[in-house]
């Protein structure tokens, strides 16, 4: 049966904040109708977005209905325990755990570990005889998917072996346990995908999160382990050191410990930005001899993963697991599992590659030109919609996974021009005023209810913004109080050289920013249901979009919304 998608967008949850797209190594995501989803044949499963995702719409998917399907089947399960779970369940008992995965139901432990110690000594055997002077490991599936999809001319320096995960299922299989459920507990979320490639050779996958979820939904608490026994031979098998493997340089570690090194050079990275940077450069090393590289796509290794606690940082994690790696061993409670003879070739390893489009300089330049991007100084670059730079935008556009709305810097021009437009098309006068009693913006009739002499310091100037008010009008001191008193509204009858003027001025921010609206009562043709009626005109032929702006830029057009509403409500008045 095919498996549900291993990330997934809860789309009712998306808030439109492109943080997703920010923390994407590859940038696999694709925003549609204001909803960013995971583009599946081009992720590598790295776990960045699901951490990031402030609302919690990005989700990975989880198999905990199918191991409470089997526990009341009364299926045999057989928990494979990734060597991390010792950071993430430092502060529990082992014997704690292990009673707990009884309780749960499960039929045996072991530990997974052992597959590490089978891939260990197989690549270390491959560095001896293979031609290639690089040779990259494959414990890791993001690392393993990011060079198959994006630098598939660097497959031939994988070894051509299977994860620890697949090689410790392989070895189960061949031993006492071909029917039994086998399911994997760890920190990596890409081992779900890894787990779809290689069929049913891991039943399920569990995260470390998933599997104390599990324990609350059947009432199963650490606390509780004092009062259970463990029954004998419930634990299979103990590695002597690949326990080290969820660190950085772990898997060098046991590999130079328990067999012979051979001359080869060994480097390790962790990260996908560094993993990035040296499959970027990898075209250009010609080393001398060879070179074996160990590349993670976790900072600090599996200890960070992405499923894992975050109570604790890298180096507390590493600190612990250096302690109490060969936890099991020491435990005394495993029973030796039989020599068997491996498979270890990862051949059913596929994933296509990405085909790249190449796009000319003069396309990218008519998407920035659209945007108003006609000079290199016009390219902000600020991010804001999640890539790194504007012309990478541009790309992501014309590769249809981006929306132009995403551009802040555009949606702010536009917001702008948008309430412009609006302030123009008020039939009152209309002004904008900081604390400072200096003018944000006006609209015309606002300088024509003025008279002459506005009208005229106007024109010399372009305009009145940046005008001190109390210059321009005499009954600047209500604007005063208002601002003074932070109210939201207040309303006023100003009586000036003979004007019978209504004055409504309304808080943007309080104390900050108020907005100053002016009708002459005397102007007959200022008639109340035609104004109401040709504002809710305005409003409704642009309220999609300022509500699309209000929400990116906060208050750059929501305000003029506020102001048009307000001005209605009271025409009702």
């Amino acid at each position: 049966m095919e498996r549900e998608l291993v990330i997934y967008t809860e789309k009712i949850n998306c808030q439109d904040c492109y943080k997703c797209i920010k923390v994407c190594p590859v940038k696999s995501i694709k925003v549609e109708d204001f909803s960013a989803s995971v583009i599946n044949e081009t992720c590598v499963y790295c776990g960045k977005c699901i951490n990031a995702c402030p609302a919690g719409a990005k989700k990975y998917r989880e198999e905990i209905d199918t191991v409470q399907q089997w526990i009341a089947d009364g299926e045999k399960i057989i928990a494979c325990l990734a060597p991390s779970f010792i950071s993430d369940f430092g502060d529990v008992p082992f014997e704690s755990l292990l009673k707990a995965m009884y309780t749960l139901g499960f039929s045996g432990v072991s530990e997974t570990a052992l597959g590490a110690d089978l891939v260990a000594r197989a690549t270390n055997e491959y560095l001896s005889s293979t031609e290639n002077r690089i040779v990259i490991a494959t414990c890791c599936p993001s690392v393993v998917n990011y060079i198959k999809i994006y630098f598939p001319e660097h497959e031939k320096y994988l070894a051509p072996f299977v994860s620890p995960m697949i090689a410790h299922a392989r070895m189960l299989r061949e031993g006492d346990f071909r029917d039994s459920k086998l399911l994997f507990i760890g920190p990596c979320i890409a081992k779900k995908q890894e787990s779809d490639i290689y069929g049913n050779e891991i039943d399920a996958v569990l995260t470390f999160e998933e599997f104390l979820k599990l324990m609350e939904a059947e009432g199963i608490y650490f606390a509780d382990m004092d009062r259970v026994s463990l029954p004998d031979n419930f634990v299979f098998g103990a590695s002597e050191r690949a326990g080290l493997f969820p660190v950085d340089s772990g898997m060098i570690s046991t590999m130079c410990k328990d067999v012979e090194p051979v001359d080869a050079g060994y480097m390790c990275f962790s990260g996908m930005k560094s993993v990035m940077e040296i499959c970027d450069e990898l075209s250009e090393w010609n080393p001398s001899q060879k070179v074996f590289i160990e590349l993670m796509a976790c900072d600090g290794g599996c200890i960070k993963g992405p499923a894992t606690s975050k109570t604790k940082g890298v180096a507390a994690k590493r600190n612990k697991l250096l302690k109490d790696f060969d936890i099991f061993k020491k435990s005394g409670l495993a029973v030796a599992l039989p020599g068997v003879d491996i498979n270890l070739s990862n051949e059913a390893y596929k994933v296509p590659y990405k085909i790249n489009c190449i796009y000319s300089e003069s396309e990218i330049q008519e998407v920035l030109n659209s945007m108003g991007k006609h000079t290199k100084a016009d390219e902000l670059n600020c991010s804001g919609c999640g890539y790194d730079n504007c012309r990478a935008y541009a790309v992501a556009l014309l590769d249809g996974k981006a929306e132009r709305e995403m551009c802040i810097s555009q949606m702010r021009r536009e917001a702008q021009n948008q309430a412009s437009v609006l302030l123009r098309k008020m039939p009152y006068g209309v002004v904008l005023v900081d604390e400072n009693l200096r003018i944000v913006d006006t609209n015309d009739k606002f300088v024509e209810l003025g008279g002459e002499e506005i009208g005229m310091i106007s024109e010399a100037l372009g305009g009145l913004a940046g005008a001190d008010l109390k210059k321009i009008i005499a009954y600047h001191k209500y604007f005063s109080a208002v601002l003074l008193s932070g109210e939201e509204a207040s309303e006023f009858d100003v009586r000036e050289e003979g004007k019978n003027i209504r004055l409504s001025i309304i808080s943007i921010q309080p104390n900050k920013l108020v907005c100053g609206i002016i009708q002459n009562m005397d102007d007959s043709q200022l008639m109340k249901d035609i104004i109401s009626e040709k504002i809710k005109e305005v409003i409704r032929q642009n309220a999609e979009s300022v509500q699309r702006i209000a929400y990116i830029l906060g208050e750059s057009a929501s305000f003029t919304e506020s102001v048009l509403n307000s001005v209605i409500d009271k025409e009702k008045k």
